[in-house]
């Protein structure tokens, strides 16, 4: 991808999943990475050993975005590594699946909007202030969800989380495109990740969502990882407060199996 070779991008929630497929692309491209986790030690450790077989350089760090009081720490830390960051990937997130009625007093809700709403607001203000201090453009990557759009039951804490991060890149876009700093979301679809893939794939799961979706198949985490590296490029420097949906056709079709 055009201008991606030594940018140095920030990508929250690494060890895995999404995450995971995203820096090993963006370490093809010759991007400097910061790779952030929460718990998970052992992945966060193979997607460094992945970036870096790429001949990338990266660096690690560690923080739990339900803590908010420690994100300025955090985010200056990362800002410190490389002396500075061109880009920034909002990707670490709860996936939570829970009726109202069983979070009746919103505990679950209230985490999931700190962790996929509150944190990548802060993250990203503290981003673009860092960006306008140095005078320099920046690019920041909201992922999102196709449940940002369209969603079903059990999802009201991740749609409301992922709906407000579609607002968020909006108006955020708005507010900073006179600074030159970009904002767009990414909305994957379904696609596997180490938590899901066996459940996904399983015969009679794998029919009943691929039936539905026009591409008939899942994406991958690396369509994820090209997809966000796109939206950092050069190929996308008039391109700010936009979604770019990859889902397979799920969401032009809009029927989702009932759960």
């Amino acid at each position: 991808m055009q201008g991606l070779k030594d940018k140095r991008i920030l990508i929250t929630g690494a060890s895995s999943g999404i995450g995971a497929g995203m820096a090993r692309v963006l370490a093809r491209e010759g991007c400097r990475l910061v790779l952030h986790y929460n718990r998970n030690q052992a992945g966060i450790e193979r997607t460094l050993q992945a970036v870096e077989a790429l001949g990338a350089q990266a660096k690690v760090i560690r923080c739990d975005f339900k803590q908010l009081n420690q994100l300025t720490e955090f985010f200056n830390q990362a800002w410190s590594f490389f002396e500075g960051l061109d880009g920034l990937v909002n990707n670490a997130g709860i996936v939570t699946k829970s009726t109202s009625l069983k979070d009746a007093e919103g505990q679950q809700f209230a985490d999931t909007l700190a962790v996929n709403l509150q944190a990548p607001y802060q993250l990203s203000t503290a981003f673009a202030q860092a960006c306008i201090q140095a005078k320099q453009p920046g690019a920041i990557v909201n992922n999102s969800s196709i449940h940002g759009q369209a969603t079903c039951e059990w999802f009201s804490a991740y749609a409301a989380s992922k709906m407000g991060l579609d607002a968020i890149t909006k108006v955020q876009a708005v507010e900073w495109g006179q600074h030159g700093i970009r904002v767009n979301g990414l909305a994957p679809g379904v696609v596997p990740v180490e938590r899901t893939d066996k459940i996904l794939n399983e015969a009679s799961m794998a029919e009943k969502w691929r039936e539905r979706m026009p591409a008939g198949r899942y994406g991958t985490t690396e369509e994820m990882g090209e997809a966000t590296a796109y939206l950092l490029s050069d190929a996308t420097l008039w391109m700010t407060g936009s979604i770019l949906t990859i889902d397979g056709g799920l969401i032009a079709r809009g029927n989702y199996p009932v759960r």
